[in-house]
């Protein structure tokens, strides 16, 4: 009896775990995901200088996100982000504006992508 009571605690805690940091990677991930559209909203005007000061802020942000992120998810999809976005801060910093739209999209679908991998759901047990 003793041992059932521990096994199901321990079963709860283990899914309001999980529960909580996909909760948590879908409020952060937001974050970023709101300043990509901003990023991309400041380029399709040809704002480039709020684009810089916009995609700093997002990556200070991002440098914050990434830490707690190590701890829940593959390092190799941290990598991907974080190189998109290194990317999309050079193309900025030029005013590449296809290269910058093609990386705020790739910024976007990785962000997506680590929060579905991470979600309860039959395809991701199995």
């Amino acid at each position: 009896m003793k041992q059932t009571i521990i096994m199901v605690v321990c079963i709860f805690i283990l899914v309001v775990g999980g529960v909580a940091e996909v909760k948590y990677l879908q409020k952060s991930s937001r974050y970023i995901m709101t300043d990509m559209d901003y990023i991309q909203n400041a380029i399709e005007n040809d704002n480039f200088e709020f684009a810089k000061e916009q995609i700093e802020k997002s990556y200070d942000t991002w440098s914050k996100i990434k830490n707690i992120w190590n701890m829940f998810i593959v390092h190799d999809e941290i990598d991907d982000i974080e190189q998109s976005m290194i990317e999309l801060r050079e193309y900025i910093k030029f005013e590449n504006t296809e290269e910058c739209i093609v990386s705020i999209s790739k910024v976007k679908e990785f962000l997506d992508h680590t929060v579905k991998r991470q979600e309860v759901r039959v395809d991701n047990i199995l």
